[in-house]
């Protein structure tokens, strides 16, 4: 019997999606919605000719002596973590909306220092009460970049009678480039890691006709989770249903707060390869899924394309959609435009 995989559980690693679980894979809409079709960023591949780059003046950013309240943003990555290509540097204000007025003085006091000189920039995004601040390159991060985060909000203003809490100096490693592409038309997951093809592997993606597609776009690993209950009550669907299914499943990786995961999935093994019969889950056989794990980080890249009835990746609120978004797009949401690390 097939076995279509959604997974339950949330790791605490996952806070700064600022959502919980509301089931596993294809099935659960979550977060802001872009605003049309995803498409491959262009923002992702090889660099283009870069012109000389001028950074606009931060203006002095607003601060409060004595404050009604104060926020503590959360970051990711966590100090001292060597994360992947596409792991942006990410600021959650929980349940605060900041002044758009204030978001130049703001994004002046974040000083971003890489030891390789790398063009990127800050876009701000609402959704649910909270209010998230990411920078990112221009185009993936170079392997082995080391990245330094001197965030000085000690008592920067965020709103009336709202400011930040305290200074802050975060500091992460750039590992091996990893990209991983998924063809849900070829039912193939292709492995590049420093530009070499390693393996292409066969999978089964999400089942369009029963609704639970895949996510199309660029995504990055969330969280490695190891052996993850996949439980389809999680999603509303009972144990006994045909769809219906209660076990667990290892070297599961999070691309998604939904719940899309790539994992090891045996109970699907004729699928691999030539169909696509899962709840969102990218499934593949437990000795490749053991493979991929064992090479992978936090912040790796998963591109999904070919999909037969696309449905975008979320930009923002479901894990890390932000290369779904184009450098002239991701410049129109920040305050300040290219800063040269």
């Amino acid at each position: 019997m097939r076995r279509l995989s959604r997974c339950s559980g949330l790791s605490a690693a996952l806070a700064l999606t600022g959502l919980a679980v509301t089931g596993c894979g294809g099935g659960a809409e979550a977060g802001e919605r872009p605003a049309r079709s995803a498409r491959p960023a262009a923002s992702a591949p090889a660099s283009p000719s870069e012109s000389p780059v001028t950074e606009k003046p931060a203006p002095a950013a607003a601060t409060l002596s004595a404050p009604a309240r104060v926020v503590r943003p959360e970051v990711a990555p966590a100090h001292g973590e060597t994360v992947g290509v596409g792991q942006p540097i990410a600021l959650v204000f929980k349940g605060q909306k900041i002044d758009p007025e204030l978001r130049a003085g703001i994004e002046g006091r974040l000083k971003v220092t890489t030891s390789t000189k790398v063009p990127g920039a800050w876009h701000w995004n609402e959704s649910k009460g909270d209010t998230r601040l990411h920078f990112r390159p221009r185009t993936y991060w170079p392997a082995g970049t080391k990245v330094t985060l001197d965030a000085r909000l000690a008592g920067v203003k965020l709103a009336d009678g709202t400011a930040a809490d305290r200074d802050r100096v975060v500091s992460f490693t750039i590992g091996d480039s990893m990209v991983n592409t998924v063809d849900l038309k070829a039912h193939t997951l292709t492995v590049v890691r420093n530009g070499r093809t390693l393996r292409t592997i066969p999978v089964s993606g999400g089942d369009e006709s029963k609704g639970f597609g895949t996510r199309q776009g660029i995504k990055t690993i969330l969280a490695k989770e190891g052996r993850v209950v996949m439980d389809s009550l999680s999603i509303g669907i009972p144990r006994n249903h045909p769809d219906g299914f209660y076990g667990s499943y290892d070297y599961s990786m999070r691309e998604t707060v939904s719940g899309e995961y790539v994992h090891a999935a045996p109970d699907n093994a004729e699928a691999f390869g030539k169909d696509n019969v899962s709840h969102g889950c990218i499934g593949m056989s437990t000795e490749d899924a053991k493979w991929l794990y064992g090479l992978s980080l936090k912040g790796d890249v998963v591109e999904v394309k070919n999909a037969g009835r696309p449905k975008p990746m979320d930009h923002f609120g479901n894990g890390y959609g932000d290369w779904n978004l184009g450098w002239d797009e991701w410049l129109a949401g920040s305050a300040l435009g290219v800063r040269l690390t």
